[in-house]
């Protein structure tokens, strides 16, 4: 039987190239837009059209994301924002509905990961991560929500999750209880608001190179042990990912609702033989 990890591609895509247009005469709120997949996000959809507002912890960062944005003819600016405050969450949408005249889109990316097992988390540790990237999303999404619901125009729901949100990682014990109920957010939004023309979908992506990660990542052996699981034989790229929630947040996804992308190269797929 021939050696899958012979089949593996690792080659890089080329130029990614938006959908020019797709977006014009949205708004988008992205949350933790000002570095890592929040930013490849917000970046690709100011070049699909969409006004830009991305609201971070980080004011600084996220005030030079809107540069680079701007800089090409984009339309975006900043918004100091921590979503674990229901007080900023509302406050986000309310600049919103002031700077751009309302909201088409939220992108929940905003999060904080902490590793360690069951057995290893720390109380702080669990509820950082539970009042960040779960509850901080049900916060923006209630007051979204609201916002498209008396717009009455309808709009997008777009939750980053993670695989961790369909299968348990190592040693991401509250991360993954975190993103699973993220999943579970995004469909009971999903359900309660398609009447009002508003979808809710959950991105799953396995992970990418950013920022954030660049450190360690540089380290081939720690890149060749997450490569090897992977069929693809490589993580994402940030365009690719920002390429998959342009197409989430379009009017071509329209009909999709409730569902889970799962952007992983055929990770979550594999069976233990391949593994």
């Amino acid at each position: 039987m021939t050696d899958p990890s012979t089949r593996k591609s690792r080659t890089l895509p080329g130029a990614i190239k938006p959908v020019v247009g797709r977006l014009a005469g949205k708004t988008a709120v992205i949350t933790g837009g000002a570095r890592g997949i929040g930013k490849g996000i917000a970046i690709r959809f100011a070049q699909e059209g969409a006004a830009i507002l991305i609201a971070d912890i980080d004011l600084s960062r996220a005030e030079e994301t809107v540069l680079e944005i701007t800089a090409v003819g984009g339309k975006a600016e900043a918004c100091c924002v921590d979503v674990s405050n229901r007080k900023d969450a509302d406050v986000m949408i309310a600049r919103s509905v002031q700077s751009c005249g309302g909201i088409d889109i939220l992108v929940n990316n905003a999060g904080v990961i902490e590793f360690g097992s069951l057995l290893d988390c720390t109380c702080e540790d669990w509820h950082k991560m539970i009042s960040v990237d779960l509850t901080g999303a049900f916060y923006c999404t209630q007051a979204a929500a609201r916002q498209m619901i008396e717009q009455g125009r309808g709009g997008r729901l777009l939750h980053i999750g993670s695989t961790a949100s369909l299968f348990p990682a190592p040693v991401q014990a509250a991360y993954s209880v975190a993103k699973a109920g993220l999943l579970m957010l995004s469909r009971v939004a999903a359900l309660e608001f398609i009447g009002q023309g508003i979808t809710s979908n959950l991105l799953c992506p396995h992970g990418a190179v950013t920022d954030m990660n660049r450190d360690l990542l540089q380290d081939p052996s720690v890149m060749a042990k997450l490569e090897e699981h992977i069929p693809a034989g490589r993580l994402a790229t940030v365009e690719e990912i920002a390429g998959a929630a342009a197409f989430l947040a379009s009017d071509e996804a329209a009909y999709i609702n409730g569902a889970e992308l799962v952007h992983d190269g055929g990770s979550s797929i594999c069976s233990l033989w391949w593994r």
